[in-house]
């Protein structure tokens, strides 16, 4: 194997690992086969080596990120900061961290690609968004942003960025502006559906209609189902085990996800719903393959926005937040009022703030 492409630890993608002119790239190659990653990396670098040459490199926030972790740990009389300081910057940085990660895995994105221009307003705005429905103190969330105020002027004074998001947000104040959802129609479904090969051609139809993500629900397995010997709405559960963050959630199938596993047909050697014909018995780069397919068909929205569809069209149906907050696997009901209810009517926010599993 290139020395440019490995496997970090406890991944299942390869990624590079190459240094043009002093400065060192590490990005994900977004692929799990070796001749793949090898075809891609190649690419990529002649892709770096070409920006190098006009004054062009792009660079990631994963990579600013740690520069600046790592200037902790210089002497005092290069940042100024007290070792109690530098400590509580840290802590602060951590939470960034793994916050920005939540944000970008519910687009379906990561993080680790992210380019440091990316983390814009809106991403600094959802943050705090995401802070405040963790119940956290409005203190915490200001010593959190005094850290990312200091980590995005020191990924600025790099030259990666012309500008300070934290800044920006602090002079609009606390005003939340969150991007619109396109919400996929039929005949896109239909179009991405029909291009779809194997059983791959059954995902769209059930993501609409049970609301998960394509990287967890493109895992599952015939074992994780319960209740499929009475296929009848209420007897049948899912029990999802591939989720954001590793939290285990089960969910009670509607009738048109029921009917739907019906059409699939069963392998003999593979466990998987979603099967194929691989070593690995199914899809593992589902995602990347319905990003392609989409723009074939001009599908018009992402794969992710089928997720979105779906707890909004249950939200006007009459299903509590609390109830769709807890299928969907939000960690907050609050991050779902925020995402959803600028699409609902007054009336329709009424009926979702009611407690208990309204719509069953």
């Amino acid at each position: 194997m290139p020395k440019n492409v490995y496997k970090p630890k406890g991944s299942k993608k390869y990624h590079l690992r190459v240094t043009i002119d002093g400065k060192e790239f590490r990005e994900t190659l977004r692929t799990t086969s070796q001749r793949v990653a090898e075809k891609k990396a190649r690419v990529r670098i002649e892709e770096l080596k070409g920006k190098a040459e006009r004054g062009e490199t792009d660079w990631l926030f994963h990579a600013g990120f740690m520069s600046f972790y790592d200037n902790m740990d210089a002497d005092a009389d290069e940042h100024g900061w007290s070792a109690s300081t530098c400590e509580r910057y840290r802590t602060s940085l951590r939470r960034i961290g793994l916050t920005l990660v939540d944000i970008f895995n519910e687009r379906n994105e990561d993080l680790a690609e992210a380019g440091a221009w990316e983390i814009g307003l809106a991403e600094v705005t959802e943050f705090v968004a995401l802070r405040k429905d963790a119940g956290v103190s409005v203190a915490t969330i200001n010593r959190d942003l005094t850290a990312f105020n200091h980590l995005m002027t020191h990924i600025k004074n790099k030259g990666w960025i012309e500008f300070n998001p934290v800044q920006l947000f602090e002079k609009q104040g606390m005003r939340e502006k969150l991007p619109p959802i396109v919400l996929p129609t039929a005949p896109a479904i239909a179009r991405l559906t029909a291009r779809a090969p194997g059983t791959l051609t059954f995902l769209p139809d059930f993501l609409h209609e049970t609301g998960g993500r394509i990287t967890e629900m493109s895992m599952i397995k015939w074992s994780d189902l319960c209740g499929m010997e009475r296929p009848v709405e209420g007897n049948v559960t899912l029990t999802l085990n591939h989720t954001k963050g590793d939290k285990v959630r089960t969910i009670t199938l509607r009738q048109r996800a029921i009917d739907i596993l019906l059409k699939i047909p069963r392998s003999n050697r593979s466990p998987y719903v979603f099967w194929n014909k691989t070593e690995d018995g199914y899809y593992k780069s589902a995602a990347n393959l319905f990003w392609d397919y989409a723009q074939e068909v001009n599908f018009g929205a992402r794969m992710h926005d089928l997720r979105h569809k779906f707890a909004i069209d249950r939200l006007k149906e009459g299903w509590s937040v609390y109830r769709v907050q807890r299928y969907i696997g939000h960690g907050s009901v609050k991050t779902t009022e925020r995402y959803y209810f600028r699409y609902l009517s007054q009336e329709q926010q009424a009926i979702a703030n009611a407690d208990g599993n309204v719509g069953l």
